[in-house]
């Protein structure tokens, strides 16, 4: 029992001068040095001192290094300037059902609203409604929560129905703010020659809307047209 008594004593000696403990290590490099695996059953708590308990974070929060010799800290993801993708969807089908919509038959095609044409995503693959909600029968985009968002469609147009001498024209499609304003946020315009039978336009657009505002994805051509499959993915821009 003495000799178990003076071990401890010596161990606990041992630890206060060298102030580094090793597990399966006899060069511990730091004041804790563990040479296998670790098992943490509960909280881990960082920061702190010899009065206070550290913080053992939130739920969905990550471990953050602030450096040598620095307390690391719990933070989101979302805090560190990070795009969030927030909604992800896709066209699997060709609208009009039947027949095409009516093309502008003049030019310039920009100033044909009237003739333009929501893209509407029929499938949404990922919604975070904590940032927006998506109609699919409008194809209007509502925002929940304000801040900078990131637009990326692609769209696709299909001109197979149109006879000969009837293909050639010009494309435009475009992301629209529709409320407060209708605005157009970004767009794209192409020439095609006769016979063109499909084209597609990518796009990309990052603005800032408040909750509440509304945008959609707009299409039209100068002869008929159909819009046929494409895809979409929206993300929000963390402050």
């Amino acid at each position: 029992m003495k000799k178990k008594l003076l071990f401890m004593a010596l161990f606990v000696m041992f630890i206060h001068i060298n102030a580094q403990v090793g597990i399966k290590t006899p060069t511990p490099q730091h004041t804790l040095h563990v040479n296998g695996s670790l098992q943490v059953v509960k909280d881990l708590n960082v920061g702190g001192d010899d009065r206070t308990k550290g913080n053992s974070g939130n739920k969905g929060e990550v471990l953050m290094s602030n450096g040598a010799g620095n307390t690391p800290v719990w933070k989101t993801i979302e805090s560190e300037n990070f795009l969030k993708v927030v909604y992800v969807g896709n066209k699997t089908d060709i609208s009009p059902s039947s027949g095409s919509y009516t093309g502008t038959h003049s030019t310039p095609v920009n100033t044909h609203e009237s003739y333009s044409q929501t893209y509407v995503f029929n499938v949404s693959n990922k919604i975070d409604t904590a940032y927006l909600t998506y109609n699919s029968t409008t194809g209007l985009f509502t925002v929940v929560k304000p801040g900078f968002y990131n637009i990326v469609p692609y769209a696709t147009y299909d001109l197979n129905l149109n006879p000969s001498g009837q293909t050639a024209g010009t494309a435009n499609s475009y992301i629209q703010k529709v409320s407060p304003a209708l605005t157009t946020l970004a767009g794209i315009s192409t020439g095609h020659g006769e016979r063109t039978t499909g084209l597609n336009h990518n796009l990309s657009s990052i603005n800032f809307f408040n909750t509440g505002e509304t945008f959609r994805i707009r299409c039209r051509y100068t002869q008929d047209f159909r819009l046929s499959s494409g895809n979409i993915h929206i993300s929000y821009l963390t402050p």
